[in-house]
């Protein structure tokens, strides 16, 4: 443990932490790792902002106003500072939609945004130049595409397919500007990137989405390579009395080594 960040937390606040993991947003107040105030951001705290990848501002896709059918903004903010509208106009608002900005990234001048229904597919896909608010590519996927991310430079996009409801997943990479294809991972859903772009990281197998943790793995996306994945190790409960989660929890190897883990550690009861 390197320390205990500060705050306080009020019901249904968003995290957001940093790339480098310097600073944080509860809410919508900004601290450095020793729990000091740096400012705030000048979104609603039910909004979800999204840090540039040098970790000095950050981008949120907001409404003008909070009602149904109002335009559409990106805009960019420095902590303690008013925002700046790049963009507006691009997006029709919904009160049960949910719009977030994928990257935001300065020295490829580039943020992409998508809107998102009632669920975790992506409705339409926008990809602005960061500089000047335009428009450098738009894409309506109709519920063509399950799942979509992007590297955290904003130059390249993965959007992950089903074919029918049981069948399995394909991966495609694509440039965010042209949307050419760059490469294909089968039997896999994309949900994040590394830093340099190489790896890709999501759910495998039959899983869906929504349930990534049964089976996670990191990919080498050009080679289809297998880095790491999940499953080979399990977490045990032992001693839990009346539903409460109070009890020794253990990592499991396979070989049947076993760690103790650290008091705080809590985990959900499977019945």
């Amino acid at each position: 443990m390197n320390g205990v960040l500060g705050g306080e937390v009020a019901a249904g606040s968003v995290w957001s932490q940093s790339p480098f993991g310097i600073s944080y947003v509860i809410g919508s107040t900004a601290y450095d790792r020793n729990a000091k105030v740096l400012g705030t951001v000048p979104w609603d705290a039910r909004q979800t902002a999204t840090w540039s990848s040098d970790g000095r501002f950050l981008c949120a896709a907001v409404p003008d106003r909070a009602t149904t059918g109002a335009q559409m903004r990106l805009e960019t903010a420095v902590i303690g500072q008013p925002a700046k509208i790049i963009a507006s106009g691009f997006m029709t608002y919904a009160d049960n939609g949910s719009y977030r900005v994928l990257a935001c990234d300065q020295s490829s001048d580039r943020a992409v945004v998508a809107s998102f229904g009632q669920g975790v597919a992506p409705a339409r896909l926008v990809v602005f130049r960061l500089t000047t608010g335009a428009i450098i590519r738009s894409v309506d996927y109709a519920g063509a595409v399950g799942w979509v991310a992007a590297s955290a430079d904003a130059s390249t996009l993965a959007e992950s397919v089903r074919q029918s409801p049981s069948g399995k997943w394909t991966a495609t990479i694509r440039a965010t500007d042209d949307g050419s294809q760059l490469g294909v991972v089968e039997d896999f859903v994309v949900q994040g990137f590394s830093g340099d772009k190489s790896l890709v990281v999501g759910p495998s197998g039959s899983a869906t989405p929504a349930r990534s943790s049964l089976t996670t793995a990191v990919i080498e996306w050009k080679t289809g390579r297998t880095v790491w994945s999940a499953g080979r190790r399990l977490v045990v409960g032992i001693g839990f009395v009346g539903g409460l989660d109070v009890r020794d929890v253990y990592l499991v190897s396979p070989d049947g080594s076993a760690v103790l883990l650290p008091a705080q550690v809590r985990v959900a009861l499977l019945y």
